[in-house]
């Protein structure tokens, strides 16, 4: 007896080192379930909001080149006027004048100018990389749904196979005269419930396809038979948690749009001295008999309005600063609560897996035992059922264990990285 005990444990722990190596490759393989990065790029390159986000930096670098260009350009005018002299001698004279001038920008203006332009450029090209992260979120949130729906269903289908053998293990038991008709009911019913549930699993899951598939339309997803085990969650809280924040793009907007708060403040402080207009008039008068040359010089003097508009830009710089502090501060505890998800979800999935065996090993006993005579169906069915919603509970804990890793990845920069697309100009 010793011996045979022996060996049972021994087969025992060889299986058991069996299945956690095939475990352990599954998870070795990068991203089983996720589609080529190349497709993701290609599709999330041509969607409205990123391609809308680019058209934003072209307006921004026309607007740019305005700015270094300045708003003064030349005027000229022209002026001709009939003088009537009443003496003794009435006569007409023609009189004409013309004139060229231009406003003449103050040293430094320019400077500042292509400075704000220039912080106005790299804000579009952040806004652009914010575009493109939020169409790799939704990408990940519409899959996973669709891969929770997918789990649901496939699991509903495994119930409905099981049941299905336990109506079958009673039909027998009934045609031998050991069980009654009552069970035949209860089973029966049980049945139809859990092709009920498949029947409602699969709609969810259909319907959760045709989003994805409606919103992304060129992405092929990868659909294995059944949803792998998810690799460990990351250790390294420092490191993680450094790269999200390197790699945020509400924090790296939230810079931009304050050096362009600050940038402003600077143009508004200089332009509180207005610039000066300089020109030249040319003229005759007398019918010819006299002629002018002359240069004009004007300034206007800074009022309240050019005040008012420093004024102005510098509580937006301040507000601007304070944006930025809390924008720093959500994305470190973002950071953080992301990394802790992770960890969790995937903790939370290995105690949810051992649940699962254990309640199932359970069900598969109990069904064993009245296969031979032995317990009731009641309790078979009761087992069966608290065996299904553990096992719908590990599939959705298996997705969000998966998720949460999918989405540290991206806020960490190791997943659908916007590369080469957002270096663009």
């Amino acid at each position: 007896m010793r011996r045979a005990a022996a060996r049972r444990a021994l087969v025992l722990a060889l299986a058991t080192a069996i299945a956690a190596h095939a475990r352990a490759s599954a998870a070795a393989t990068d991203e089983p379930l996720l589609p080529p990065d190349r497709e993701v790029a290609a599709v999330l390159s041509q969607s409205p909001a990123w391609r809308a986000a680019s058209q934003s930096i072209g307006t921004e670098q026309e607007t740019h080149r305005q700015a270094l260009t300045g708003p003064h350009e030349w005027v000229g005018s022209v002026g001709v006027a009939q003088r009537q002299i009443r003496d003794a001698s009435p006569d007409n004279t023609i009189e004409w004048e013309a004139g060229l001038e231009r406003t003449l920008r103050r040293p430094g203006k320019r400077d500042a100018a292509d400075r704000l332009g220039g912080s106005r450029v790299e804000l579009a090209r952040a806004m652009r990389s914010l575009a493109w992260r939020e169409q790799a979120r939704a990408l990940l949130d519409r899959y996973g749904s669709w891969l929770r729906e997918r789990e649901a269903a496939r699991v509903w289908v495994e119930q409905v196979a099981l049941l299905q053998a336990q109506a079958d293990a009673v039909a027998k038991r009934q045609r031998l005269g050991d069980a009654a008709r009552i069970e035949q009911v209860q089973v029966e019913a049980a049945v139809a419930q859990a092709q009920a549930q498949a029947v409602v699993a699969e709609g969810r899951a259909q319907a959760a396809r045709e989003a994805l598939e409606r919103q992304f339309p060129a992405l092929t997803f990868p659909q294995p038979v059944q949803l792998p085990d998810p690799p460990a969650s990351p250790a390294e809280d420092a490191e993680w948690i450094d790269a999200q924040l390197a790699h945020a793009p509400e924090l790296e907007s939230a810079r931009r749009e304050l050096r362009v708060a600050e940038e402003q403040l600077r143009v508004e402080q200089l332009e509180r001295r207005p610039d000066p207009t300089v020109g030249l008039r040319v003229g005759q008068a007398r019918n010819a008999n006299e002629h002018f040359v002359g240069v004009v010089f004007s300034i206007p003097f800074g009022g309240e309005y050019r005040a008012a508009a420093a004024r102005a830009a510098g509580s937006r710089a301040a507000a601007a600063a304070l944006l930025r502090d809390e924008a720093q501060r959500r994305a470190a505890t973002d950071a953080g609560l992301r990394l802790r998800e992770a960890q969790l979800a995937w903790g939370g999935w290995q105690r949810a897996r051992l649940a699962q065996d254990k309640l199932d090993q359970a069900a598969r006993g109990l069904a064993r035992g009245y296969q031979l005579g032995e317990g009731s169906l009641a309790d078979v069915l009761a087992a069966r059922r608290l065996a299904s919603e553990q096992q719908l509970g590990a599939a959705g804990a298996a997705v969000d264990a998966w998720l949460a890793r999918w989405r540290l990845m991206l806020e960490a920069g190791r997943l659908w990285e916007c590369s080469d697309f957002c270096t663009r100009p």
